[in-house]
């Protein structure tokens, strides 16, 4: 599993999708086993720090850095 710890502020995104290329087999079995888990460690002044724990053929991005991935081809 891996682990991303980030801070959001209201109106921004998260955005969770499949790594390219996975081995859809693997991936179910991992969902399946262990799922995805969202820990909201802090609320304070507008923003969350949360945690989330997912296989590691998913994807965990910043909604703003969306843009970066497409160009370097990590998300397509």
């Amino acid at each position: 599993m891996g682990f991303l710890s980030l801070t959001r502020h209201e109106g921004e995104e998260i955005r969770l999708t499949i790594d390219p290329g996975v081995d859809a087999e693997v991936l179910l079995r991992n969902l399946l086993r262990d799922g995805i888990t969202i820990h909201v460690t802090e609320i304070q002044r507008g923003r969350v720090c949360v945690s989330i724990e997912a296989p590691p053929q998913v994807m965990i991005l910043r909604t703003e850095l969306v843009d970066s991935a497409l160009a370097t081809g990590l998300y397509k």
